[in-house]
């Protein structure tokens, strides 16, 4: 290699690596790009029923729910079950029982995973958080769970 050839490759190389340093893009941030993509909340049960279940707002405009119920559940037959948010004033906010229903097996005394995605038109982290989950058998309460902001 001459002499002139690797002057020229060393200040190439040196105009990439000053170019890649001061280069002034701005960085933005995840929640911005994402319409609050990221955001979670979540929901631990522990008295008669136990599981959790998460919330987690992804990009799309969507929320995702996840979650399992690992004791609790007597009955094998799903739609015995009611599954629905309330507010502080038991008032019922949100039924997920179809989409609960739909997905999961019990095997008595737990159940398979569930995960659904909800448009933020019915749900989101910033919708769900404080509110309550309620788990029902037959119109009787086993388990209540407030849905705490990470």
């Amino acid at each position: 290699m001459s002499k002139t050839s690797f002057i020229i490759a060393i200040f190439a190389l040196v105009s990439l690596i000053f170019v890649g340093l001061t280069q002034s893009t701005p960085l933005v941030p995840l929640e911005k790009r994402f319409s609050g993509a990221g955001a979670v909340a979540y929901c631990d049960f522990g008295d008669k029923v136990t599981g959790r279940f998460t919330w987690t707002n992804i990009p799309g405009n969507k929320c995702r729910v996840m979650g399992q119920f690992n004791t609790g559940l007597e009955s094998p037959d799903v739609k015995e079950y009611s599954f629905f948010l309330e507010d502080d004033k038991e008032t019922k906010v949100h039924d997920l029982t179809e989409e609960i229903a739909s997905q999961i097996h019990i095997n008595p005394p737990g159940a398979s995973p569930f995960q659904c995605d909800f448009p933020f038109s019915l749900t989101s982290v910033k919708d769900v958080t404080g509110l309550c989950f309620v788990v029902k058998h037959k119109g009787t309460t086993l388990s209540k769970g407030i849905i705490v902001g990470v």
